[in-house]
């Protein structure tokens, strides 16, 4: 029987899992390389590091896939958006991957945005998309010497397997670089950062066919020759598609980031959203904030810094997911007290750069770690609900469906979420939503 690979390289891990007649059969995964040491506004990984760790999970699967009687007859990737680097004629990097997290752009954004705004998608150009580390670049020294495309992470995965440069229409429009209605590149936008034509990659549907998979790298990863190598798609499209989503359904997705998304048939931008592309000419509404589960992660580092301050014993739940378990507990069933959290440490993609995290309605009475918990999630779910509301009046859909680690582990942001959206929460089938999803995009 054939069998299908799909491959999510994420913001903090790389996972990926072994599907066949629907089932999944095997799941792999491993942690993202480190972040280079660069500066605070820098977020680098070296894309070697990245590709060796991706390829070892494929081989893991392929040799589950020889045990278990199943041929692979396709592959296809998906992962975080937004960012890339830049490679030679021979597909090998010539930069660092740059991530959707990278700031280095800070100072070129006012000028950006005056000059291009926002299209009807509502992407617009912000720090971490490639178009922003490109601008950084050409600003900086300009491109390395033998410069021939720009890619995504996972398109450079894609195109190493395929032996061509390749992208989707998720991807590139994720880089605020292609416009995703038209399907075409936003080609005023490229001429006024003098990104020549000839760095962009060919533009596939998701899922399309790109190729065969190179011998040599058949060889070595153990798939067959006539393995099929088939476009990416973004990651929040992937975890919409494996999560099962209808038209019905509204997703929520707690990763590193969060989003809300549902689809529409007017693929033009409100308040706090932006217009993702699907597939088959089909678009997604999505609320993107930073304020997932690294706000948490901020929150869980402050409580431990206080316990190492005042107990003076660094142990003192020093296992990261062990302050998440107390947090849940804590949250689950509370109240905030009054308090309000706007949990945007890392800022937002639709309010002014400098603004952040504040905390509001404090009193001598409420200041207790329990609310002010269950007001962080509180405002993670608002960041993400808010547009929404905004957009649709009211609750539209008939299922709401949790995703990503965030959803599957904090009880107490599963219930927050059925409150404000007044619908009982239906967890996605897998962990890896959107690896599964990458792989139905083989068909």
């Amino acid at each position: 029987m054939s069998a299908a690979i799909g491959i999510d390289v994420g913001s903090s891990a790389i996972k990926g899992l072994l599907l066949a007649d629907g089932a999944v059969l095997h799941t792999e995964g491993a942690p993202i390389p480190p972040r280079l040491a660069t500066d605070v506004h820098h977020f680098e990984h070296d894309p070697l590091a990245v590709r060796d760790a991706t390829f070892e999970i494929i081989r893991r699967l392929t040799r589950k896939s020889n045990e278990v009687g199943h041929t692979i007859g396709a592959i296809a990737f998906t992962g975080q958006m937004h960012g890339g680097l830049i490679v030679d004629a021979k597909l090998q990097p010539l930069t660092n991957f740059v991530t959707w997290q990278d700031k280095r752009g800070t100072s070129l954004l006012p000028e950006l945005e005056q000059r291009f705004g926002e299209d009807q998608t509502g992407v617009g150009i912000r720090n971490g998309f490639l178009l922003t580390t490109l601008a950084w670049w050409k600003a900086h020294g300009g491109f390395p010497n033998g410069s021939a495309h720009v890619l995504g992470i996972y398109d450079w995965l894609t195109s190493l397997l395929a032996g061509r440069a390749a992208t989707d229409i998720t991807s590139a429009a994720a880089w605020a670089m292609f416009d995703p209605v038209r399907k075409e590149w936003r080609h005023a936008v490229l001429s006024s950062f003098g990104i020549p034509p000839g760095l962009l990659p060919e533009v596939f549907e998701p899922g399309a066919v790109i190729g065969q998979i190179g011998d040599s790298l058949a060889d070595d990863l153990g798939l067959p020759r006539e393995t099929l190598v088939h476009a990416s798609i973004g990651d929040t499209q992937a975890a919409y598609i494996g999560a099962g989503c209808t038209p019905a359904d509204l997703l929520l997705n707690f990763g590193t980031g969060s989003q809300s998304m549902w689809e529409t048939s007017d693929p033009v931008a409100s308040p706090g959203t932006d217009i993702r592309y699907l597939k088959d000419g089909r678009f997604l509404v999505t609320a993107p904030t930073l304020a997932g589960g690294e706000a948490y992660r901020v929150m869980a580092e402050f409580i431990q810094d206080v316990l190492t301050v005042f107990t003076s014993v660094p142990s003192v739940l020093s296992d990261r997911s062990d302050r998440y378990s107390r947090m849940d507990h804590l949250a689950l069933g509370t109240s905030s007290d009054g308090i309000r959290f706007d949990p945007i440490f890392a800022g937002s993609k639709f309010r002014p750069e400098a603004e952040r995290a504040s905390i509001t309605g404090l009193t001598t009475e409420n200041l207790k770690i329990a609310p002010l918990v269950r007001a962080l999630i509180e405002g993670m779910i608002e960041e993400i609900a808010a547009p929404y509301f905004e957009r649709e009046g009211s609750v539209r859909h008939t299922r709401l469906i949790g995703a990503g680690s965030g959803m599957r582990r904090n009880r107490a942001l599963r219930e927050v979420a059925e409150i404000r959206f007044g619908l009982p929460l239906l967890p996605a089938p897998i962990p890896e939503e959107a690896a599964l999803g990458t792989a139905k995009l083989c068909g």
